[in-house]
């Protein structure tokens, strides 16, 4: 079955006028034959609405001499004769006025009716793609709204990140390797104790195969994990910390290479701490 669209309601409409070409015509019957309830009922409703336009004209009444004329015959053929001169008589024919024909007006009225329907119906589709098309418009819009929105907090972000490096308030610690860890590795973190707030950045920090390195804070000497470091495909990686926590008991940072996915408890390294940044008198 082909699938109902909003010219078919156009095509109706024609068809009822009978105002389609073949082609349409085609269309539209091939349409119906396949069996589309909302066009049958709208060439019923289109049809039926003709019909009614076209009878509402009143009758043209019959003029009052007619009467009169026919009542005249009637009595002079209903005079009694006699049985001897009853014969059959040729039957005469009573010529009534010739019915004057449904006035060009009526029917005028009938078809600017249904021309008004068919307009009436090319205006609703017309005005269903208008607002399909405004809606559409409108989900744009919303969506570069968003868009433009996320752009904003991103800028916003950046720009409080650029802060805490040309703060001056700002330290920038070096992470020092251990004798546990790999001599490839460099970390560098920018602290600002007033703010409560670091950015660490990891260089060269692709681990081995089945392992992750993990961040760690040093709080009055006890270990609180930051989360696994994600490097990307060259190794690099930085790790935001909006909220440091009391710069009074952080005194470190620390990276341990644990299992993949970290250590199994958030209080204390399973595997070797391979790199250490003292945040002394911080």
């Amino acid at each position: 079955m082909s699938g109902h669209r909003q010219e078919h309601f156009a095509l109706c409409a024609g068809y009822v006028l009978g105002a389609l070409d073949e082609p349409e015509r085609r269309v539209l019957e091939q349409h119906l034959a396949e069996g589309c309830p909302d066009c049958e009922a709208e060439s019923r409703r289109l049809a039926e609405g003709a019909v009614l336009l076209a009878t509402s004209a009143p009758q043209v009444a019959a003029p009052a001499a007619l009467k009169s004329k026919v009542f005249n015959r009637i009595r002079a053929e209903g005079v009694v004769r006699s049985p001897e001169l009853a014969r059959p008589a040729a039957r005469k024919i009573i010529e009534l006025p010739q019915r004057r024909r449904s006035s060009p007006l009526v029917w005028a009225f009938a078809a600017a009716a249904a021309l008004l329907a068919v307009t009436s119906v090319l205006m609703w589709s017309a005005g269903e793609r208008l607002r399909g098309d405004l809606t559409a418009a409108r989900a744009e819009l919303d969506t570069q709204r968003r868009q433009l929105a996320d752009k904003q907090q991103e800028l916003a972000e950046a720009q409080r990140w650029s802060a805490l490096v040309e703060g001056a308030g700002t330290r920038l610690v070096d992470l020092q390797i251990t004798p546990a860890g790999n001599t490839v590795l460099k970390a560098r973190a920018l602290y600002d104790p007033q703010a409560h707030r670091a950015m660490i950045v990891f260089t060269n920090f692709t681990p081995p195969s089945g392992s992750d390195y993990e961040l760690w804070a040093l709080r009055d000497g006890k270990p609180a994990s930051l989360g696994v470091i994600h490097a990307d495909a060259s190794g690099r990686a930085i790790v935001k910390l909006p909220d440091t926590g009391d710069p009074t008991n952080l005194g470190a940072f620390a990276v341990s290479l644990e299992k993949a996915g970290g250590s199994s408890t958030p209080t204390a390294p399973q595997g070797p701490v391979v790199m250490v940044g003292q945040l002394a008198g911080s």
